[in-house]
């Protein structure tokens, strides 16, 4: 079997399957063990049993004490369990998965005790279903609309009472996508009569060979097969249930929902909307898969392309040496640094794009369920980003928004309201910035560390690259409301044509710089060598 053109590191997962030794490059924090799957779905298992027992029952008058005391005997259980996975287990098959270990084990621990304890207990808070409908409308630009009342996560987002559906005024031209009962108001039927060319995402029965045929322009007709089907332009409006589950079954699905919402959707228990607008696209399956296959798709290859040469023609060379450097990304040259730093940004941005596609497209036949609700994971395109701040907010992916707005930004406003003595309706932007990117640099440096023997100072460089960025964005934000204040005092415009340039070379130069930390960490645990398949 050697001729077979089998790659390193699936030869090391499968002789790691069968020796339970780590494979070549990693470095697990010295008395774990290799994962078993009871370890993993003990704690899966627990949190959903508990959460069976979280909505009021129904009738109320079966709620009791022990009730009460069984399930949050449960959710410790399952929280405990879920931060002990990092602690006490690694994945001796690969390097990636003990690096996810930790952040399933984290992620997992503090949801369950955001659920169970400071929201029920801090906000008497049960999350409440929300069901989304979307109707169609023009791309021509609209009047914005007020947030719904949960958006924001914080004291308003904690739902106490249902919140009624929108009254239809004009039922003829408005469509609600997310009704199922009528097949006549399924897509794509009703979407031929509104703008064929707006909604091209094929609804139409015209293949790509027959738009080719047309006699139009070269430019035209690449463009065309560029963009591939469009989202559909729609009005999102959500309301939640006039009540808890109903029922074992109801009740039952409820749990599996809340406990696979990851994505801040579906349940009042959410975050804020980054766009501030009910104005969005509804990604289709098949837009997914074009943008997959024309966009993610090229994306990851040429990342990985890069990183694959700068491993194997620089960082194997210095690793296979018999006294290796300490910091193997340290030897390389900048301009190699930088490289590498931007093709792992690039290659994370495609590869959590890709899978939240994927996801999508595997789940949209559960419509009209929450679990098939995927909105767009990036919010704005790359290139119209122009400050760090918008990065973050509008340009990443708000995965783990909850855990960050829980145990980072709301501590952070805390602090700085006790400091300052700022009351609870003043805005705590300071302590809300560096909460969230603090919390968020801590997350990260416990999963590398689990990859690197347990060891807090190898582990420091995503660390510094989140605090980095948290300290940068309030920065950029001074001095951007000085050269407004400075503008105005002297008469001028409160912005030019040339402040967007300026912002996008800053922001780009912020991260590449400040990425450099990332890389030095991911290459010391082995990360960067395991994406180029050694």
């Amino acid at each position: 079997m050697a001729w077979l053109p089998i790659p390193d590191f699936l030869v090391h997962a499968c002789q790691s399957t069968f020796t339970a030794e780590p494979r070549p490059g990693l470095k697990p924090i010295p008395g774990t063990k290799p994962l078993t799957v009871e370890a993993i779905l003990c704690p899966v298992l627990l949190y959903y049993i508990a959460l069976l027992l979280l909505p009021p029952p129904p009738p109320p008058s079966v709620a009791s004490i022990q009730l009460g005391f069984l399930r949050n005997v449960l959710a410790a259980l399952a929280a405990y369990l879920f931060l002990r996975l990092p602690l006490a287990y690694h994945v001796p098959q690969s390097i990636g998965l003990t690096y996810q270990l930790g952040l399933v084990g984290l992620y997992g621990g503090l949801r369950v005790l955001d659920a169970f304890f400071i929201s029920y207990y801090g906000w008497g808070h049960v999350p409440r279903r929300v069901r989304y409908s979307h109707h169609l409308r023009a791309e021509t630009p609209r009047k914005e609309v007020d947030l719904r009342p949960w958006s924001d996560g914080g004291d308003n987002g904690m739902l106490r009472k249902p919140s009624l559906p929108p009254k239809k005024d004009s039922p003829d031209n408005e469509s609600d996508l997310a009704k199922t009962d009528s097949p006549a108001k399924k897509r794509p039927s009703v979407q031929r009569e509104v703008s064929r060319s707006d909604l091209v995402e094929n609804m139409t029965s015209e293949s790509y060979t027959d738009l080719l045929s047309k006699d139009e322009g070269y430019t035209t007709m690449m463009k065309r097969l560029l963009d591939g089907p469009r989202p559909i332009p729609v009005v999102e409006t959500a309301h939640t249930e006039d009540g808890w589950p109903h029922g074992f079954a109801d009740r039952a699905a409820w749990a599996l929902e809340l406990e696979l919402s990851m994505r801040g959707v579906g349940f009042t228990w959410t975050t804020a909307d980054v766009r501030h607008t009910k104005k969005t696209w509804l990604p289709t399956p098949q837009n997914r898969l074009h943008s997959i296959l024309l966009h993610v798709g090229p994306v990851l290859v040429a990342a990985w392309a890069i990183i694959k040469t700068i491993y194997v023609n620089r960082l194997a060379p210095l690793e296979a040496r018999k006294n290796p450097p300490e910091s193997p990304f340290d030897q390389l040259a900048l301009v190699e640094q930088f490289a590498l730093t931007a093709a792992l940004g690039a290659f994370l941005m495609a590869a959590f794009s890709l899978g939240h596609s994927l996801f999508a497209v595997l789940c949209s036949p559960l419509a009209p369920s929450p679990l098939a609700f995927f909105p767009p994971l990036y919010t704005t395109r790359v290139w119209s980003i122009t400050s760090a701040r918008g990065f973050w907010s509008y340009g990443w992916h708000r995965l783990f928004a909850r855990l960050f707005l829980v145990w980072g930004v709301w501590p952070g406003e805390y602090v700085e309201r006790k400091l300052t003595g700022k009351t609870a309706d003043q805005p705590a932007d300071v302590g809300k910035v560096l909460g969230g990117f603090f919390s968020s640099a801590l997350v990260h440096s416990f999963c590398v560390r689990g990859t690197l023997g347990g060891r807090w100072m190898d582990a420091a460089g995503e660390a510094k690259f989140f605090a980095l960025n948290g300290v940068a964005v309030l920065v950029e934000e001074g001095i951007k409301r000085g050269v407004r204040r400075w503008r105005r005092d002297r008469g001028g415009k409160q912005s030019v044509w040339y402040d967007a340039w300026i912002g996008r070379v800053w922001w780009v130069f912020l991260l590449l710089y400040t990425g450099r930390n990332f890389a030095r960490g991911w290459t010391k645990a082995g990360l960067v060598r395991e994406m180029a398949f050694m």
